[in-house]
């Protein structure tokens, strides 16, 4: 699991370590919320790997709480913590008070000080070797310096620790050029699809009971596509919850983290076997959710209709 402050390179380098562009990388700190979770194999180990939203730091991110919050759920289930600190500013309070809470947790951690590409970074970083976490490893997730050996280090202290891991036949060694990784075809994909705040998060929790992503009244709140793997009746599905999708002209108006959000969503639909496509009741279909649907359609995905929200109008008469 990486951790860190906010704005330090987790995305950048989560998307480097998995071989993949799951993860929103943006110049916002507290551009991530949820925790994303892929596979990585490295020398013949296959791991899990989790990015988490920042913890500590600035942030104008009004979920910031609730972000903390859920990333410390995270960190409690994780065998291994990477804390990500950045070079370029170098050791400061926000580091020294994650550094104490995770060492408190008495997990394994490991120490990547990024962005030493920087001339900058290259003296800064032996300040981090003040918080006590070993080893530090200096990297560059921009540009792949130091990463095959901050995978080395996390194989070695996994297996030091007697977990057992091993490579799935659908795996293949990741590239440090960030290529796209299929899904595994043993899975029925179902991409969760709809506007913003109609409950697509709710449902994904309900379906895998638990607090797997961030749902709040704030419309807007889920911005990764997150993907949870759940069992039903012996088979297996790949559950992908993906942000709100607005109509295009909010969206542009909207910055550069909802365009990337909502062309993640969409790249969801085409990855999908099946759309799930959720309305909100208590306001009725309308001709945005007729526009997603028909994204679906033109994919060639099939796709289901939930009505969610039923209980605030399941009182208020037949036309409904």
């Amino acid at each position: 699991m990486l951790v860190g402050r906010p704005n330090v390179g987790k995305s950048t380098l989560f998307n480097r370590m998995t071989g993949s562009r799951r993860a929103i990388v943006a110049p916002v700190a507290g551009t991530t919320r949820d925790s994303l979770a892929r596979p990585v194999t490295w020398r013949g180990a296959s791991f899990q790997l989790s990015d988490t939203g920042g913890l500590y730091g600035a942030s104008e991110d009004p979920l910031h709480e609730l972000v903390v919050k859920h990333g410390q759920r995270a960190i409690a289930g994780a065998d291994l913590v990477v804390m990500v600190g950045d070079g370029r500013e170098g050791l400061v309070s926000g580091d020294q008070t994650i550094a104490k809470e995770l060492r408190e947790t008495g997990k394994p951690l490991l120490l990547a000080v990024n962005k030493i590409d920087d001339k900058r970074a290259r003296d800064a970083a032996a300040e981090f070797y003040e918080l006590g976490i070993d080893p530090v490893l200096e990297i560059s997730a921009e540009h792949g310096t130091g990463v095959a050996e901050l995978l080395d280090a996390i194989v070695d202290r996994l297996e030091a620790g007697g977990l057992r891991l091993e490579a799935r036949e659908e795996d293949a060694e990741i590239s440090l050029a960030a290529s796209p990784q299929p899904l595994a075809s043993s899975e029925t994909t179902v991409a969760i699809v709809g506007r913003p705040n109609v409950g697509k998060s709710s449902l994904v929790n309900r379906l895998l009971h638990e607090e797997r992503v961030l749902v709040s009244d704030m419309p807007g709140t889920t911005r990764d596509a997150i993907d949870s793997v759940m069992t039903w009746h012996r088979r297996r599905f790949r559950i992908v919850d993906t942000a709100g999708m607005r109509r295009p002209g909010r969206v542009a108006s909207g910055g550069l983290v909802e365009v990337v959000s909502v062309a993640g969503a969409k790249a969801a639909i085409g990855d999908a076997d099946v759309v799930a496509l959720v309305i909100d009741a208590s306001t009725g279909a309308t001709e945005q959710d007729a526009a997603i649907g028909g994204q679906a359609d033109r994919a060639g995905r099939g796709e289901v209709i939930i009505d969610n929200k039923w209980d605030l109008v399941k009182d208020r008469g037949p036309k409904y």
